[in-house]
């Protein structure tokens, strides 16, 4: 009996750590894992994004083809959807100067059986970015999004796992773009 209930609360605290995301500001290093408060966001008004870039800075893109079921383009598109359907771009008829760099700094995906078979046992898929929100040549937010997901079983197949890591991606950008350039009600 002892072991059954030493198990269930083993599957009940990995399943709460099974997924993460994280916002860093400042110059802290993502292993201290910074949080910096929101008073300190320094707010700017309001006006959509105009054009968006996601690339691989040489560490990612030299990992990549370890990890060939992370894709670059997949990535943009859902970061622009979701920045788009939210308002927060605007590509076509747009005069602001405002745009945003995201610059993938390192990934990590495990094969489908691993993550099947082994799940969490096989370490975390993970994505980590450099956002930058610039006007012109001057930045005016940057911070990274690092998202990490160790589920395996059913929902270790790799559409499932990168799906929810390309959607987490964008949505830590949207939350921390909504802090950063609140919408006027």
């Amino acid at each position: 009996m002892n072991i059954l209930i030493k198990s269930i609360f083993f599957i009940a605290v990995t399943g709460l750590v099974g997924c993460a995301s994280t916002v860093n500001r400042g110059n802290a290093s993502i292993s201290e894992k910074s949080q910096v408060k929101e008073e300190s966001i320094q707010v700017i008004s309001f006006k959509p994004l105009r054009a968006l870039t996601v690339g691989l800075d040489s560490n990612a893109a030299a990992k990549l083809p370890d990890n060939q079921n992370f894709n670059v383009d997949k990535l943009f598109e859902k970061i622009n959807s979701t920045l788009s359907t939210a308002r927060y771009l605007q590509a076509q008829n747009n005069s602001s100067t405002l745009r945003m760099d995201v610059v993938i700094t390192n990934i990590r995906v495990r094969s489908g059986v691993s993550a099947i078979m082994l799940g969490f046992l096989a370490g975390a898929d993970s994505i980590t970015g450099q956002v930058s929100v610039k006007d012109g040549d001057k930045v005016v937010d940057k911070f990274e999004v690092d998202i990490s997901y160790a589920f395996g079983g059913a929902m270790g197949d790799t559409d499932t796992r990168m799906n929810w890591m390309y959607e987490s991606f964008s949505n830590k950008i949207l939350e921390e773009m909504k802090k950063v350039m609140p919408m006027s009600k």
